[in-house]
Order: structure tokens, then sequence, then C-alpha cells
């Protein structure tokens, strides 16, 4: 399996490296990844954004938002390869608007998708983190096993437990971050100078 994930791995960045690219023109913007090939058309596309991996390599990377919440990354928008991809893609959006090729008019359902998007992918990775902690605490169990003569299940323990506590574990964060912004979307309640609650 370790072979199997680094040969995945290799094959994925060099693939990347020669045949991933991201073409702008002015009937839309086309992605070509590893394996596949995707376009948008303008019209399809709700903003060309830079974000901040924190804990990612590149840290600094293009993301294009569809109208239906879609987030795809743009391979090769990043600060490896552009001076300042920030600055760039600003000029960008500044090009395409002047052009009339897209307009700054709010959309505030295609913003609540993307939002909630943002929630899922957080609620995927707090539940790998999660899965990994499990990963760890079934191999230490399995340890334990052997040490005292018991019989061990390294594979139905390791590589049986956490897979499947993995959707479970999403599916808790996820009602936890939906819970947590249902709450934050609810203004507090006032009181008065007295301390009591309004009527």
């Amino acid at each position: 399996m370790a072979v199997a994930a680094w040969l995945f791995v290799v094959t994925r960045t060099v693939l990347e490296q020669f045949r991933a690219r991201t073409s702008v023109t002015a009937e839309g913007v086309t992605v070509r990844g590893a394996i596949r090939t995707r376009s948008w058309a303008w019209s399809e596309i709700h903003g060309i954004r830079v974000e901040d991996n924190r804990w990612g390599s590149p840290r600094w990377s293009g993301y294009l938002y569809a109208t239906d919440g879609t987030r795809v990354r743009l391979l090769h928008v990043d600060e490896y390869q552009m001076t300042d991809p920030i600055a760039e893609i600003a000029d960008l959006g500044a090009t395409a608007l002047r052009l009339g090729l897209t307009s700054m008019d709010p959309r505030p359902e295609v913003e609540e998708r993307i939002a909630r998007g943002a929630r899922r992918r957080k609620a995927w990775q707090r539940a790998a983190i999660a899965s990994t902690v499990v990963m760890a605490a079934m191999f230490v169990g399995d340890l334990w096993l052997g040490f005292t003569d018991r019989p061990t299940h390294l594979y139905a323990l390791v590589l049986g437990v956490p897979p499947a506590c993995l959707p479970v574990l999403f599916y808790a964060f996820d009602r936890l971050g939906e819970r947590r912004h249902r709450r934050g979307l609810t203004p507090p309640a006032t009181r008065t100078a007295t301390d009591a609650r309004p009527d």
C-alpha cells in the first residue's frame, strides 16, 4: 500500500508538472489537470480568487468559483509561476469586467453555496484528522494485545475501523459546523437596562 501510494503521488506530480495548465480566453477558463480537462464559459464563472493555503504548498493558489458553487484549483496559478498572483488575478478580473465578460452584480445565493462548500471541506479535514487519531489509537491497542499475548487484529483495527469512522465523523463535524453557522446568523437577544429580556 505504501508503494502504491508513493507511485500515485509521483505520477500525479509528474503529470501536473508537464501536462496540467490553466488557459484564460475571451470564451472562458479551461483547466487541464493530470487526467481530465474542464472548461467554463464566463457566464458560468462567479469569480476567480487567490486563497491562502496556510499549511499547503504552494501557499497562494488561484481558485475558480462557478455559479453552482463549484470550487476548482487553477493549476500553476500560484506564487511558483507568478511573481504576484494576487495582483495578476486582480488585473484579470478588472480586464474581464472591462470587456463585459463578467459583472459585479451581487449573487448572495452563489456566495451561500460557496460558503457551504467551505464548511463541508472543513468538516472533511477535521474528520480525516480524527480518523488518523483513531488509526493511531487502534495501532497502539493492537500492539498492547500483542504484548499481552492476546489475539491481534491488525487489519481489522487499523485498516477497518478508521475508514468506517470517517463518514460518521464527517457527518458529526458537518452538523456541528452548520449549527455554528446558523447560530452566527441568529442575532443575539438584546436586554433592557434592567437586564430583562424585551417582550
